[in-house]
């Protein structure tokens, strides 16, 4: 009858080190997975939001002037910024406008919102009715 023999410490060793590398990269993927999955979900956000802006800008009665305005909002459960500029087009009856949007950041280390946008959109505005 033969003798049952079992692992030796060093193969042990070096399957723990196998799973260990292994587990490692695992997580590492997984972390940048949620990671990019938030990035995503606050460039979805910031889109909807230049979006709704611009069309609200469109459908203003009487259009807006020429400047830039700046708004807070609270949308998705988070607060945000934006900065749209109306500015002329260079076409009569056209005007240009530029929004930006960017999550609200503490007083102390904000930026202007155009420079910590996560994104901006460019439409047009008809004056001319």
């Amino acid at each position: 009858m033969k003798q049952a023999r079992g692992f030796t410490l060093l193969e042990v060793m070096v399957a723990l080190a196998i799973f260990a590398l292994v587990a490692a990269v695992v997580l590492t993927a997984a972390g940048r997975s949620v990671a990019n999955a938030g990035r995503l979900e606050s460039l979805t956000l910031a889109g909807w939001i230049a979006d709704n802006r611009l069309t609200e800008l469109q459908l203003q009665q009487p259009p807006p002037a020429i400047g830039r305005e700046e708004r807070e909002l609270v949308f998705g459960g988070r607060q945000w910024q934006t900065l749209s500029a109306v500015e002329t087009s260079g076409t009569p009856g056209l005007l240009r406008v530029t929004v930006w949007v960017a999550p609200v950041e503490p007083a102390s280390s904000r930026e202007p919102i155009a420079e910590r946008a996560l994104t901006s959109l460019s439409g047009f505005i008809g004056t001319a009715f």
